[in-house]
């Protein structure tokens, strides 16, 4: 492998991809067009959405080298056919690589902040790439904490595009339909959180036994085993209720077409990932299941061509 493709697989570019497509659709088919029809003219144009989309795909990126260069032996123990850094790219321009990425994202970030009129994007920008590093560090050592951070960003890649027309949205006629916005921002937030918490408690799962010899304190160290499949067969049923609700409520609305979708692409097959994950019991299993999850994310964040379309 050549450094400039160990570069990419460290970066992990398909997730960067998703989280600019996620950006894209939740701008230009869900926020963009309830504001073009109340004729509000969104806070960015094309050329600085693209600015903002790219800014986090910078300070993820540099999350994902950071959180590699603090796994390095850990890496070597469990699966070092991966490892990169230290064997690939040397650590002092994994830290360089990292340090630039996350620093000309938070400077997109002020960027757009004096010229766009974001609001506070620059330090909310800095404060991610803090946390990642603080995740990288420390959390992703203890029981929960690092799990519900990765859960919160990942949410706030959706969160931040309706947060930077705040003040656009706030300064609007009484007649924009805030409470669509609201919903809709809460909705694929809150699935992007729920559905990456299950994903990272499986991992923990997946991962017990070289956390056990790193000296970690996961989840499933500190509440052991059953404790944590509880945890994570409760939010799998969070997910299945709220899914099912909105499921009839698609039925409700004779809304036939995004209906048979959520079903068929989205229920269904998450109703597969429980099942899956129930009979689970080794960490090859548990690694399936985790694969599995990513492809209900996407399915979910189709959705929002329907929307649109």
């Amino acid at each position: 492998m050549n450094r400039f493709t160990a570069f990419f697989r460290l970066i992990r570019w398909p997730n960067l991809l998703f989280i600019g497509l996620t950006q894209s659709l939740f701008i230009y088919c869900v926020l963009n067009p309830i504001l073009q029809q109340e004729h509000i003219v969104p806070t960015l144009d094309v050329q600085k959405s693209i600015l903002f989309i790219l800014s986090t795909i910078l300070i993820t990126a540099g999350g994902y080298i950071i959180n590699d260069y603090f796994d390095a032996n850990r890496d070597l123990m469990n699966r070092p056919n991966t490892v990169i850094i230290g064997k690939i790219i040397h650590r002092h321009w994994a830290i360089a690589c990292h340090s630039t990425l996350s620093a000309i994202g938070v400077g997109v970030g002020f960027y757009l902040d004096f010229t766009a009129s974001t609001l506070l994007l620059g330090p909310i920008n800095f404060g991610c790439t803090f946390l990642l590093f603080l995740y990288s560090v420390s959390l992703k050592k203890k029981p929960l904490a690092g799990n519900v951070l990765i859960s919160l960003l990942t949410a706030w890649t959706i969160w931040s595009c309706t947060w930077i027309n705040t003040s656009h949205i706030v300064s609007a006629p009484h007649t924009i339909d805030l409470a669509r916005i609201t919903r809709l921002t809460l909705l694929y937030g809150g699935f992007a959180f729920i559905i990456s918490l299950i994903r990272e408690a499986i991992k923990d799962l997946e991962d017990i036994d070289i956390d056990r010899k790193m000296k970690y304190s996961t989840m499933p160290i500190v509440w052991g085993m059953n404790a944590s499949r509880i945890f994570v067969f409760v939010w799998m049923s969070v997910m299945i209720g709220l899914l099912g609700s909105l499921f009839f409520y698609l039925l409700i609305s004779r809304r036939w077409l995004p209906a048979s979708y959520c079903l068929i692409c989205v229920i269904l097959p998450f109703l597969n990932i429980v099942k899956g994950f129930v009979l689970a019991k080794t960490p090859d299993r548990y690694q399936r299941v985790r694969s599995q999850v990513k492809w209900v994310m996407l399915a979910g964040i189709l959705t929002m061509l329907l929307i649109h379309f």
